[in-house]
């Protein structure tokens, strides 16, 4: 097979890989995916910059103007995926490639007003990435912590911005979204057409510069299956090794972790037994959570995770396992 937009690799158990030729800036149903893959396939994507391939040298600088997204992103469809179904989503590698930015427009960041109000024009910095580190400066390097910042399913109804998060995922920002995370994403139509891109080498909470993490195009390994049902309230559901996690994304910074602090409540009965009083209580000692991105304009631009640690997940009266906390 021609080396193209999908081609398979050889040499290895059998992965996909999706070149970045074929972006879209929407999540929608009538997108043409790049490839179809069986269940449990994994694939290789080759994620666009965030805003579009305009970044190939360091001395190339961002501003507004060069922006083709919100959030470019790759499709990929899943065969036998119905609404109704859990496209389960394992993030077994997320590469940065060798070059990325940071930067934002003060005079069209809200909330860098309200860190410090300035009449700055465009701040920006391009960077090397080396070697797991961001070449910040000549003292200073910073380690990756690569992540997807947008993932999600196509939308059965209206298309969707890639600007924003939602019920299906989207525009989500959450450092978790990394290497060594599942991520549970409803089906809702045929294929599920999972959406993928905007990584991240790193990025701080709240990604105060607006848009401004380490943005870079990345190679993101992905494991696809599928699970009949979807097991949610509402909001996302994603694990790894130590924790269960939520997320939640709301006009409102405190409906957000609201919302994904009830799914996670949700969860916690629905799988390990707990009793929601207790679960309530539990998370008062032992919860996690934060805001991921906060933009500081209009729209739902404050996603929350919440999470809590595997081995709290002892309800009462039952026996920890080896590893867990006992009460």
């Amino acid at each position: 097979m021609p080396d193209g937009p999908f081609r398979l690799r050889r040499g290895r158990p059998p992965m996909i890989h999706v070149g970045k030729e074929r972006v879209y800036n929407t999540l929608d149903a009538a997108h043409e995916p790049a490839a179809t893959v069986a269940p449990g396939s994994v694939v290789e994507i080759e994620t666009q910059l965030n805003g579009g391939d305009w970044l190939n040298g360091i001395e190339d600088l961002w501003d507004p103007s060069k922006s083709r997204g919100p959030n470019l992103t790759t499709v990929v469809a899943v065969e036998g995926a119905r609404p109704g179904d859990t496209l389960v989503v394992e993030v077994l590698d997320v590469v940065p490639g060798p070059l990325g930015y940071t930067g934002f427009a003060g005079w069209r960041n809200p909330l860098s007003q309200l860190i410090w109000e300035n009449d700055w024009d465009v701040v920006t910095k391009t960077v090397r990435i080396e070697d797991g580190r961001v070449l910040w400066s000549d003292g200073l390097s910073l380690p990756v912590r690569p992540m997807i910042g947008t993932i999600a399913t196509a939308p059965a109804g209206e298309p969707q911005t890639n600007r924003y998060a939602y019920r299906n995922g989207g525009n989500m920002d959450v450092q978790e979204i990394c290497p060594g995370t599942t991520l549970y994403l409803p089906v809702e139509v045929e294929g599920a057409l999972l959406h993928v891109g905007d990584c991240h080498a790193i990025m701080g909470d709240g990604e105060i510069p607006h848009g401004g993490a380490i943005e870079c195009a990345a190679t993101v390994t992905l494991r696809l299956s599928l699970r009949p049902g979807y097991a949610s309230h509402g909001w996302l559901r994603a694990e790894n090794d130590t924790h269960i996690m939520t997320i939640a994304n709301l006009d409102r910074m405190k409906d957000s972790f609201c919302a994904a602090c009830r799914e996670l409540i949700w969860w916690m009965v629905e799988d390990y037994g707990f009793d929601p009083k207790e679960a309530y209580l539990l998370l008062g000692q032992v919860l996690e959570a934060r805001c991921t991105m906060l933009h500081g304009d209009d729209g739902p631009f404050s996603p929350y995770v919440c999470k809590v640690e595997k081995r709290f997940l002892v309800p009462e009266g039952s026996v920890a396992r080896s590893g867990e906390e006992r009460s």
